[in-house]
């Protein structure tokens, strides 16, 4: 073992390892890439993660740097999961610390996962409906903000923090609260850190008061840098708050140690509606007619998943031959049972005469989570290599799809690549992916000539890369050059701010190079991840 990995393990509770297979095991994630860490720490309580950052902040300030990379779950699709240096797993923290019923409040360690946590509150009647992966931690799912397919109707995981803990560059323990402008002079008067981050990202935002402005004015919604700065002052009543800076700064700014969400009434039973139709205009044109009725889910789907999928042996029986061309709309109710009855009455009322439809009942459930078996089936179908999650999460507006979609046919021309789209119409995010041979040089190099070539796509539709979820080291290789050089300036201060010795994910977000990207892909097909 080496001399900081031994010495950290006598200095924390938890553990420090440097062994080659644990190693190995944390130099993936669901990204194209591969880092191999000098050492992997998992803390058990908030004091261990404490010791650590400020132990590498401390070697930092003498020019000795170690990075410290804070991994939840591992489900990163960016690479913002992986780092040469200590990956920091929050696995341990995993505890639910405390259920309030009446007030509809929990607190969370950052390692408590989706599933566990709404596992715990339908005890009590309650869940935080998001629609992730259930596997995703609480604080990946603030650090990567992802957005959900139910964010539609339930706003996503921004509207269900109240506020967090985090570990500052220095070690120190900081709680976001919403300060008045009277209070937050008591902040920025502090002599410690705390009071640093207040006063000189109050001062920013004053300083840059109109490209803050022009940046919350943005018609495209995009994760890259830290457009986030637009929401830590609240334009009503000028109050300010810090929390917002988290949201998708994956890890770059402290590691979240706790956070406090609101909940809302569980709901027990959801009711899935699909119906297909032969041409996406035909499609989109049935999704603004059942949107207003407001569904958990209103999802659209390429045909072409499921015939890739049938030919595996995953057949949805219930949905073929119907659905075996053209596009399929998914919707999802989740409201009282009479009520979503007539909602589920209603899309069939407006179906249109040429198209096919199947709501659930009691009796073919199976079907539609044989439907869903049949999506995962796609995204692991390695026809010649592997689909990748190259550029899943972006963003195109609702009136450009259409217009979209027809330039995407000439880009699978173009490629030679089948590219069906799947995604959230209400979210307006979406996803392909790309099947590519990593193990081969010509795999590796159509990795970044794909990311260019899409992303110049998206932006022909006012679309955006990084519109479900931040840039990490592989999108950033496309997001860095586009910022202007005052966007540039503003974000390299909030991270300086932050993190003055750069001890935080440095080469990630603004960090990331397109030299570094290309030499991490991984060569080899990941087996840790199945989707």
């Amino acid at each position: 073992m080496n001399k900081i990995a031994k010495y950290l393990n006598q200095q924390l509770i938890g553990n420090v390892f440097d062994s080659a297979p644990i190693l190995e095991k944390y130099s993936t994630d669901r990204s194209v890439l591969k880092i191999t860490p000098r050492m992997v720490v998992i803390p058990e309580n908030v004091n261990d993660v404490r010791r650590v950052v400020r132990f590498v902040n401390q070697l930092a300030s003498k020019s000795v740097h170690i990075p410290i990379t804070v991994r939840g779950s591992g489900l990163d699709k960016t690479g913002a999961d992986l780092g040469s240096g200590i990956v920091l797993s929050t696995e341990h923290l995993n505890q639910i610390l405390e259920i309030d019923d009446h007030t509809r409040l929990v607190r969370v360690q950052a390692g408590v996962t989706l599933g566990q946590l709404n596992s715990a509150l339908a005890l009590y009647g309650l869940q935080v409906p998001i629609l992730a992966d259930p596997r995703e931690t609480i604080g990946s799912l603030i650090s990567n903000f992802i957005t959900d397919s139910a964010a539609g109707k339930y706003n996503g995981i921004y509207y269900y923090v109240d506020c967090l803990e985090a570990i500052t560059s220095t070690g120190d323990a900081i709680q976001t609260t919403r300060y008045s402008r009277h209070h937050l002079k008591h902040k920025t008067s502090l002599t410690s850190f705390e009071g640093t981050l207040y006063r000189e990202i109050d001062k920013l935002i004053d300083t840059h008061a109109e490209l803050v402005e022009d940046l919350d004015n943005k018609s495209t919604i995009d994760a890259a840098g830290y457009q986030m700065i637009t929401q830590v002052v609240r334009d009503n009543s000028k109050s300010f708050d810090l929390l917002p800076l988290f949201y998708a700064a994956q890890g770059t700014l402290g590691v979240i140690t706790e956070a406090i969400l609101h909940c809302e009434v569980y709901q027990p039973r959801i009711r899935h509606f699909v119906a297909a139709f032969e041409s996406v205009n035909a499609a989109l044109s049935y999704i603004q007619e059942i949107a207003p009725l407001y569904p958990e889910e209103l999802n659209i789907y390429d045909a072409r998943i499921f015939k890739s999928a049938a030919s595996n042996g995953k057949d949805p029986a219930l949905f073929a031959p119907k659905f075996n061309k053209g596009y399929m709309v998914w919707a999802a109710f989740d409201d009282k049972p009479r009520k979503t009855n007539k909602k589920l009455q209603k899309c069939l009322k407006l179906l249109p005469d040429n198209a096919a439809a199947v709501m659930e009942t009691d009796d073919n459930t199976t079907d539609f989570q044989r439907l869903n078996s049949a999506i995962v089936s796609y995204l692991n179908d390695d026809v010649r290599g592997e689909r990748v999650p190259l550029v899943d999460d972006f963003y195109v507006p609702p009136e450009k799809l259409a217009n979209f979609l027809t330039d995407l046919k000439d880009l699978e021309k173009s490629e030679n690549q089948e590219l069906p789209i799947f995604g959230s119409f209400s979210t307006s995010n979406y996803n392909i992916r790309p099947d590519i041979q990593l193990n081969s040089v010509s795999g590796r190099q159509f990795v970044v000539k794909f990311l260019k070539t899409f992303n110049a796509l998206l932006q022909e539709h006012d679309g955006s890369i990084t519109g479900g979820s931040p840039e990490g080291r592989v999108k950033a290789s496309v997001t860095n050059p586009e910022f202007t050089d005052e966007e540039q300036d503003l974000y390299d201060k909030i991270k300086t701010i932050f993190d003055p010795n750069q001890i935080f994910n440095p080469d990630i977000k603004l960090g990331a190079t397109p030299n570094a990207t290309v030499r991490h892909i991984r060569t080899s097909y990941n087996n840790d991840i199945i989707n």
